[in-house]
């Protein structure tokens, strides 16, 4: 969607909403490979409708969690059916109040990229005034929020071509009036959605979402072309060295040895005694 709401949560208990119907944003703290089968669990029964992603905050404890089992655990996420992929990418938030996690990201996207699996950042924004650069992530606090300007700033970026990312609002679980804040900011929402601008930004969000897809199916098909073609030359070059070996093996042997070879087939009733003297009779039998 061109607007995403997420929940920031510190894990899938009984307190979670169960009418939440926009995304999940799990504040990961310091638990360790062994500790997240249950979270596993959790995610398994997420609905598709409610798809979550990774925050990294100032209470993430990450700084010492560098080892390669506790971030092949974090790399085993991205796989989860409901994970959040921007272009088939998943997607990481990065607080933009964290100052220690700089080794981990590095840790974990070079992780990544060895597995072939890029992963993006996305640092978050205060709510504040709408700036034109960077991941449009704002962590909000209030329902003081400029619906139009926020969209009037992404057609600009669109229709200069910069191809610009969907906008992320990241609401804290346990923030003071969260109820009345979403409450005003639907209201505010109803109001945007008859608006042309948002009527045009949600049609340019549709084409480009749509011609992003038919470029990842136009790679598919050169991938695919690609492995067919090189399958194709492993096969023609193993005929040519199959025939090369008959030739080098089998032909150079004297014309004596050949025929004892055809004598020896015939004893051994595998080939009829005429076909030795007839091109035209059978040759090996049934």
């Amino acid at each position: 969607m061109l607007i995403n709401k997420w929940l920031v949560i510190d894990s899938f208990n009984n307190t979670t909403p169960k009418d939440w119907r926009d995304g999940f944003c799990l504040e990961l703290l310091s638990h360790q490979p062994g500790d997240m089968s249950d979270l596993y669990k959790d995610l398994q029964r997420l609905p598709l409708g409610n798809p979550f992603a990774i925050l990294l905050s100032e209470k993430s404890s990450l700084a010492q969690n560098t080892n390669d089992p506790y971030i092949e655990s974090i790399i085993s996420l991205f796989f989860q059916p409901s994970y959040f992929l921007d272009s088939d990418i998943p997607v990481i938030f990065l607080s933009n109040k964290t100052t220690d996690h700089a080794w981990f990201i590095e840790r974990l996207s070079e992780k990544c990229m060895k597995q072939g699996l890029p992963v993006l950042i996305f640092k978050t924004k205060s709510a504040g005034p709408v700036e034109n650069s960077g991941s449009q992530v704002y962590e909000v606090t209030t329902s003081d929020i400029d619906y139009n300007a926020l969209v009037e700033n992404w057609l600009s970026e669109h229709l200069e071509g910069k191809d610009p990312d969907e906008i992320h609002f990241l609401f804290k679980e346990n923030a003071p009036g969260l109820t009345e804040m979403l409450r005003e900011m639907e209201k505010k929402e109803i109001l945007l959605h008859n608006t042309k601008h948002y009527k045009f930004a949600k049609l340019a969000y549709e084409k480009q979402k749509l011609i992003e897809k038919y470029k990842t199916e136009l790679d598919e098909k050169v991938y695919v072309e690609k492995n067919t073609q090189l399958y194709l030359r492993m096969q023609k070059k193993q005929t040519a060295d199959n025939v090369e070996w008959y030739h080098h093996e089998y032909e150079i042997l004297p014309t004596w040895y050949k025929r004892l070879g055809h004598l020896i087939k015939v004893l051994m009733g595998k080939r009829t005694f005429r076909s030795l003297f007839s091109d035209k009779a059978k040759k090996y039998k049934d």
